[in-house]
């Protein structure tokens, strides 16, 4: 599964295969102290649905970072792709990077 190994690549995402509860392959992605699931869906479903793995989409996921400038550096030299580089100040900074399946990962630092 591409967006499970790119969560790996990127981020250090502990994988675990899986199977969701509709039989398809899952990927069960650990990111520190949160899990993920990545699920699939069968090839004829193209739309949002009203239910559990009938719809396709997510917009993006947003990740705390502790050092902006650390992770854009890393996620770079890894070959990621930013759509927003990494901008605010003061209090917050935001970045996006480009993941599979037209999600985006928002980068969040919390400047104390």
């Amino acid at each position: 599964m591409a967006a499970g190994a790119f969560y790996e690549k990127m981020f250090g995402a502990e994988i675990e295969a899986s199977k969701g509860a509709n039989g398809l392959p899952r990927a069960n992605l650990k990111l520190g102290d949160q899990v993920i699931l990545i699920s699939t869906v069968l090839e004829n479903v193209t739309q949002q649905g009203t239910g559990p793995h009938s719809c396709l989409g997510l917009d993006h996921i947003g990740l705390e970072v502790d050092d902006m400038t650390a992770a854009v550096a890393d996620l770079k030299n890894k070959g990621a792709e930013f759509l927003v580089e990494p901008r605010g100040g003061g209090r917050v900074q935001i970045a996006f990077v480009r993941a599979p399946d037209g999600v985006s990962v928002e980068l969040v630092s919390y400047n104390d």
